[in-house]
Formats: C-alpha cells, sequence, structure tokens
C-alpha cells in the first residue's frame, strides 16, 4: 500500500505517483520526473503600474516647481502618496503566481501553481519526502533482486 505525503482538494502525492485532479486528471511516475524547480510567474501588468506610477510621481515632481504657495502642498501629498498606492495595487491587481515545474518525458510540466508560498513549500517538501521514499523502495527492491539472483547463481554453481 502506498504511502500517502500529501493530499489536497486537487492534488495527491504517494510514494509512486504525484497526481493531479484539476484542471484535468494526470498522473506522473515519481520515477520519471527530473528537473524539479520552483519559478514565479512575472506578470507583465506589474512593470506597467509600476512605470506608471514612477511617471506620476516624476510628473507630480516636475509640477512642483511650477506652482507655488497652497499648491505645492497639494503636489507634496501627491508626491508622497503615489509610491505607497503604486506598491498596493501591484500587489492586489497582479497576485505573483508560484510554479512548481519539472521535466516529464522531456517534457516541461506544471506540476503545482498558487498564490500562497507556503503552500506551494509544502507540496515542494512533500514531493522530496516522496522522491526519497521511493529511491529507498528501488534501493530496497534492487537489493532483494540482487540477492535473488546471487543465490540462483550460487545454487546453480
Amino acid at each position: 500500500m502506498p504511502t500517502v505525503f500529501y493530499q489536497g482538494h486537487d492534488i495527491v502525492i504517494t510514494d509512486d505517483v504525484y497526481a493531479i485532479w484539476k484542471p484535468e486528471p494526470q498522473v506522473f511516475d515519481l520515477e520519471a520526473l527530473e528537473d524539479l524547480r520552483v519559478e514565479h510567474d512575472g506578470r507583465p501588468g506589474r512593470m506597467v503600474l509600476l512605470v506608471a506610477g514612477a511617471l506620476v510621481t516624476v510628473g507630480a515632481a516636475a509640477a512642483m516647481t511650477l506652482t507655488d504657495g497652497a499648491g505645492q502642498y497639494v503636489i507634496a501629498a501627491a508626491v508622497l502618496s503615489v509610491p505607497p498606492l503604486t506598491g498596493r495595487a501591484i500587489r492586489i491587481f497582479t497576485p505573483v503566481v508560484w510554479l512548481l515545474r519539472a521535466s516529464y518525458g522531456g517534457a516541461g510540466v506544471t506540476l503545482f501553481a498558487s498564490s500562497n508560498a507556503i503552500t506551494l513549500l509544502r507540496v515542494r517538501r512533500s514531493l522530496m519526502r516522496a522522491f526519497a521514499a521511493n529511491a529507498a523502495n528501488v534501493e530496497r527492491l534492487d537489493r532483494t533482486g540482487y540477492a535473488d539472483a546471487y543465490r540462483r547463481l550460487n545454487s546453480l554453481l
């Protein structure tokens, strides 16, 4: 009976397979998975919001030299408030998506994707434990096979 290392709503990791149920069911044999890595999806919207915020700040700073009196206070408030608002907008509108990727049969596959880094690290850690258990099972089977072959060879001689 396989040992379950992680079980979520849409994935199951055992010492033999990595199974995904959503968006479409897929089962990956752990022995064929290679080059496991964690990446993050850099969305282009983040750069657009960052550039827009920088342009607004530079424009407000330039407008500060053109105005005098009470208008400078309004522009100074705009210059001070735009960077935090831009940062908040970046976090709200373009969350970072963390991806767990690997190579399976020579093709790149995405095993797991989440905007929650802690969940992704839990899945990765469970997968690493499953790899270790799978390797231990394979080594044990190999040793057992060699012992049987050695015994048969001795009985023949």
